[in-house]
């Protein structure tokens, strides 16, 4: 096969990137990208991926990674060699979102202890707590912004309980996540990548301090656990357990605060899909998959040729990038019949919103069972949710796709 340029693709796919309106709404530009061309290569270097069986393949082939340190052969927006933001990645790769193997071998294996199918049921008490706690002051104040009021402080309390963030100290890191995640976007000012290095190196110096606090006393908590997994000559260097616990703690919210908010919206733009659920809460694990592959809180991958490799055939070089547009890949007609339409009770459901491959989201179950917990909470015990005043705002981001606001009015049941 012959993978072609196809300059209408490439001008579509900078609109999603860099325009209000694409950003507010990707999916009808994912839907004319699939009907030029389903792979491409674009003028500016890497490889554009939108179907859902060619970006699996992508994230499943252990010959496309990271890449960080390999030099690039994109120009432009995808080349990162010799830049500050090339300095952003640099700083990144000491945990296992941006490491390859066999350090990202080593870093999952470690981390994955804490990430055990028991170790999230031992949280489930706590979110349901959680839930209970915030939907009581929604209910009372009437008119909240659910991203401020629930969307948000859910999943932090939650993911700082995991990683040992004492939960008097997690709100004023907030704005410092939401700095440092900025740099993984394709497109930002020289002011936002700074901010984006300014806010790493401070989440660094804070959980250094961390750290020293957990050598002294160890508590239940994944930094401890990491703390002592070095000390049984795990090779763990004090940059990658602060790496690591930066990763989690800002991954962990920042990603599920996303799937809530995104969700919601959706639910209440379908509301005969809403009082589905409601009427049948059993609904809840086939909702949120649906929930994650109708808008992702993750819109796409970057993977890079490790070693010489192909893309359906066509060679690739070593440093050749590949965008894998998951959130397109969830939209596709040939994986998912009706694809724009919300459908909570969709069968063979399988969204590449977490990813795929090694680097599939070790968090992946602990977010389900948080949307799980909370929109079913939401339905039984508000008997009104509804929207205020215009539209909601987007965030001017395309990796992370999600609100900065959604103003609803509660009333409870």
């Amino acid at each position: 096969m012959t993978i072609t340029t196809s300059p209408t693709l490439d001008g579509l796919f900078l609109e999603v990137l860099a325009t209000p309106e694409g950003q507010a709404d990707p999916y009808p530009f994912y839907a004319r990208m699939r009907s030029e061309a389903r792979v491409s290569r674009t003028s500016f270097g890497p490889y554009l991926v939108n179907g859902y069986e060619e970006s699996l393949g992508v994230l499943r082939d252990p010959r496309l990674g990271r890449g960080i340190g390999i030099e690039s052969t994109s120009t432009g927006i995808f080349d990162d060699t010799g830049t500050r933001r090339g300095e952003f990645f640099e700083a990144s790769q000491h945990n296992m979102l941006m490491a390859d193997p066999p350090d990202h071998t080593r870093l999952r294996r470690l981390v994955s202890r804490s990430f055990t199918p028991r170790q999230v049921e031992r949280l489930r008490p706590a979110v349901h707590r959680l839930v209970d706690g915030l939907i009581d002051t929604m209910a009372a104040r009437g008119e909240v912004d659910f991203i401020a009021d629930f969307a948000l402080p859910l999943p932090m309390a939650v993911i700082g309980e995991l990683v040992g963030v004492p939960g008097s100290e997690q709100a004023a890191l907030q704005p410092q996540v939401r700095a440092a995640a900025k740099g993984i976007e394709p497109m930002l000012s020289e002011e936002e990548t700074d901010a984006s290095l300014d806010a790493i190196a401070h989440l660094a110096e804070y959980f250094t301090g961390l750290l020293d606090e957990r050598r002294r006393s160890p508590r239940d908590d994944l930094l401890s656990a990491l703390v002592q997994a070095r000390e049984n000559d795990d090779r763990l260097t004090d940059e990658e357990i602060t790496s690591t616990a930066i990763l989690l703690f800002s991954a962990g919210f920042e990603t599920t605060t996303n799937l809530l908010g995104n969700g919601l919206l959706a639910l209440l733009r379908h509301p005969d899909q809403l009082e589905d659920w409601r009427r049948h809460p059993e609904l809840a694990p086939s909702a949120v998959e649906e929930l994650l592959r109708f808008d992702s809180p993750v819109q796409f991958n970057l993977r890079t040729a490790l070693e010489p490799a192909d893309l359906l055939g066509e060679p690739l070089g070593r440093g050749d990038r590949i965008i894998v547009l998951q959130g397109a890949a969830n939209r596709d007609p040939r994986r998912f019949d009706r694809p724009e339409q919300l459908d909570l009770r969709r069968t063979d459901n399988v969204p590449l919103s977490f990813g795929w491959g090694i680097h599939h989201c070790i968090g992946a179950p602990l977010a389900r069972m948080e949307g799980e917990i909370a929109f079913n909470a939401l339905l039984a015990r508000l008997s009104t949710v509804e929207l205020v005043g215009d539209e909601p705002h987007w965030r001017p981001s395309f990796t992370l796709r999600g609100l900065l606001d959604l103003p609803v009015r509660v009333a409870p049941g």
